[in-house]
């Protein structure tokens, strides 16, 4: 096999030229069937992996930057110049630890790969860290950024790189770094005793457009946001409408970028409105929000999230949304006939624990004899280990599952940012409660 893996690699290098540009590669235990590669939101190309997990494909109007390779669950970056021929192998057990790259163009994937490996692994140490006085933080941080520094000027010495190549790599470097910085001053319980730490802010520009669709980029700015609206006022009443107006604010007038400042002020929008219970804050938030952003595709997205959030409102009527049943039949949720004020929950069958534990706390409160029946909802796609899943577990009364049709189209009406939520409906589908999972015993105690 690997006699066959070096023939490939030598024919796909010979078959190309300066002016085009080439991927393939072996994927040991792979996923499914299929590559991608992506360039921000935008599909480059998918690719068909062989029985033998190779594939190759030339990729058309290539331009120099930031890639995005899939295969799904798993995704990784990649820095194309035009006319590399990039040669990867990777094992998906162990995606990023064993991914590498041969061929032109792989020194710069290698180092960029090397990187996020190194910073994961300096991820925990940098934490432990946190409660170091300033100075002695700094220091700290400053000596692993001119370490890096150095290492990535060594490599520039031997590798012919592209200006925007350049750029990237720079970035993957400091930007982890920086994060690390933001986020000792967001611990911070009084205020700094000097100026120094910001200094590194001197280093970031925050409207890079090539690096809009770079997380650790994307990252850095959010954690940025929340610095420069709570500037360690710690002995005022902390108000999340006044932050995250504030964070609208900085965004207003320090992001010009498009496509940067329409994510982080997406990521805001959530953040804020999917913790929000107040109506009225709401509306304050959502006024601001929409005359600063400038982006329809987003403000629609949040409209409707604005909208969603109304509909789940007490004394409504629960949302409709589509469900298979057990038996395979097609059920509205709205539809099904109820003696009982109703609580749905929802889980995975990829979320073990979560599963197990949730599966427990409904056992231990019918247990109890209360008036309520469980409507769970599995929000994966496999019918059938779903139902295998369901098999291990005796039926029981009151306890009923089903799985959602359309995940995405529920989450959404059910405004599902995670699976621990819990809905409470009365025998009419009106909607009595909202809470977590973690709550449901103490009210259900209360009430």
């Amino acid at each position: 096999m690997k006699k066959i893996f070096l023939t490939f690699i030598i024919l796909f290098i010979s078959c190309s030229n300066k002016e085009e540009t080439y991927i393939g590669g072996k994927i040991l235990k792979k996923n499914n069937n299929e590559i991608s590669v992506q360039k921000g939101e935008n599909l480059i190309k998918k690719i068909n992996i062989n029985e033998q997990g190779l594939f190759s494909s030339k990729l058309d109007s290539i331009e120099d930057g930031l890639y995005n390779f899939f295969h799904l669950p798993e995704f990784q970056y990649l820095i194309f110049e035009k006319g590399d021929s990039l040669v990867l192998r990777l094992n998906v057990l162990d995606f990023d630890e064993s991914l590498v790259f041969t061929g032109k163009g792989s020194a710069k994937n290698n180092y960029l790969i090397d990187i996020f490996l190194k910073h994961e692994q300096e991820e925990n140490f940098i934490k432990s860290k946190n409660k170091l006085k300033e100075k002695e933080f700094k220091k700290l941080l400053d000596s692993l950024l001119n370490n890096k520094i150095n290492n990535y000027k060594k490599f520039l010495k031997n590798n012919k790189i592209t200006r925007t190549s350049k750029l990237i790599l720079e970035n993957a470097i400091k930007l982890p770094i920086y994060s690390s910085f933001e986020t000792y001053i967001s611990n911070l319980e009084s205020p700094l005793k000097s100026n120094d730490i910001y200094d590194f802010r001197n280093d970031i520009d925050l409207n890079i457009e090539s690096l809009s669709h770079f997380k650790p980029y994307l990252d850095y700015i959010i954690s940025r946001t929340f610095n420069e609206s709570n500037q360690l006022k710690k002995n005022t009443i902390f108000s999340k409408l006044n932050y995250n107006l504030k964070r609208i604010d900085f965004v207003k007038n320090n992001i010009y970028e498009p496509v940067i400042r329409s994510k982080i002020l997406r990521y805001i929008a959530y953040e804020y409105l999917l913790e929000e219970s107040s109506l009225i804050k709401i509306d304050t938030f959502l006024n601001k929000f929409l005359a600063t952003s400038k982006n329809n595709i987003t403000n629609k997205e949040i409209n409707q999230l604005y909208v969603n959030i109304i509909s789940l409102q007490t004394g409504n009527i629960i949302p409709e949304i589509n469900l298979t049943a057990r038996n395979g039949s097609l059920k509205k949720n709205t539809d099904l006939s109820n003696k009982n004020s109703v609580i749905f929950v929802f889980w995975s069958y990829e979320q073990n624990s979560h599963q197990i534990g949730l599966f427990n706390r409904i056992n231990r409160i019918l247990d109890n004899e209360i008036n309520y029946d469980f409507h769970a909802i599995n929000i994966n796609v496999d019918n059938e280990k779903w139902i295998s899943v369901l098999n291990k577990y005796k039926n029981r009364a009151h306890f009923s599952h089903f799985r959602s049709v359309n995940f995405e189209n529920m989450s959404k009406k059910m405004v599902l940012n995670n699976l621990n939520k819990a809905i409470i409906t009365n025998e009419k589908g009106e909607i009595t409660k909202i809470l977590t999972i973690n709550d449901l015993e103490t009210y259900l105690n209360l009430n």
